[in-house]
């Protein structure tokens, strides 16, 4: 494995542009490791995995997997506003064969569910696996109210009632620019399992409030899609789409996020995690650390 500082990773890319408990995050000021590949999903998926050592204590024999992708949008994939199917088909496959009884992809579609089921192509590509499948989360039926700490922006939210029977949450973020947001990336793909996002932003402080879902949606694995990423007119597109051919990695969400930051120019400017309000208060929270290390797979 190639390792490279976050130092030497800016300096490079500035040249040329819940319930569950949190694994392994870093202190704000820490390093988080990060795991990248450039493989294709199916070969850099298993190679990511393997290489976290959390993923060993979770991906046993009868574990309950929940992923988490963004298929929120009825767009192709090739928009690159939702994660790619092939991201999403080979972690199921490697949750599977290390022992998974069963995979449940879940998101809470903004609009047209069926046509975000066909058009995003997950559900296809999870027909023949067995023991995987899509669900998306559209009635008050399949939310739970949970309590969120003295001191945040809402004192409840309703999150998804399947989070509460899986034993482990990988979050599946597709890297995009956001109207709202500056980015979208793992911290905000959070927002499709709570049951009502209006709220965040019409009566909150949306950054603050997207930060604080982490205390009661808790991913113990993030892998980003930045296969191919949209930097322009997100989140919905159809915008400028880049192909970066990478995959990254990692038990640290804000870690995560603050290497998608570097991927490239969001909307023409180049941003950091500290210009990003969700992902410097996740930070401030606790949630982990803006500091990175790169290990290449």
């Amino acid at each position: 494995m190639k390792r490279i500082t976050r130092r030497k990773f800016l300096g490079t890319m500035a040249a040329g542009v819940t319930a569950m408990p949190l694994l392994a995050q870093a202190s704000e000021g820490e390093s988080a490791r990060i795991l990248i590949s450039k493989k294709t999903p199916a070969e850099g998926v298993p190679d990511l995995l393997a290489s976290i050592p959390e993923a060993t204590n979770l991906l046993v024999k009868g574990a309950r997997v929940v992923l988490k992708p963004n298929i929120s949008w009825p767009n192709p994939p090739a928009w690159a506003t939702t994660t790619s199917p092939e991201v999403t088909t080979a972690v199921a496959r490697y949750c599977l064969d290390q022992g998974a009884v069963s995979i449940l992809v879940i998101d809470h579609p903004l609009h047209h569910a069926e046509r975000c089921r066909k058009l995003t192509q997950v559900a296809q590509q999870l027909e023949d696996i067995p023991r995987a499948r899509v669900f998306l989360l559209e009635k008050p039926r399949h939310f739970v109210p949970r309590q969120l700490p003295a001191g945040c922006q809402r004192p409840q939210v309703g999150i998804a009632k399947e989070l509460l029977r899986a034993t482990c949450l990988i979050n599946l973020p597709v890297a995009k620019a956001h109207s709202t947001t500056s980015v979208s990336f793992g911290i905000k793909n959070l927002m499709g399992l709570i049951e009502d996002r209006s709220i965040l932003h019409t009566e909150a402080d949306l950054h603050k409030a997207i930060a604080e879902l982490l205390h009661v949606v808790t991913p113990q694995i993030t892998i980003l899609d930045a296969t191919r990423i949209l930097t322009s007119n997100g989140p919905q597109g159809p915008g400028k789409v880049e192909q970066p051919g990478i995959l990254a990695a990692g038990t640290d969400p804000v870690a995560v996020d603050a290497y998608a930051c570097s991927l490239a120019r969001w909307d023409g400017r180049a941003l950091r995690a500290q210009d990003i309000g969700h992902i410097a208060h996740a930070a401030q929270l606790g949630f982990g650390s803006t500091e990175f290390t790169l290990v290449e797979v």
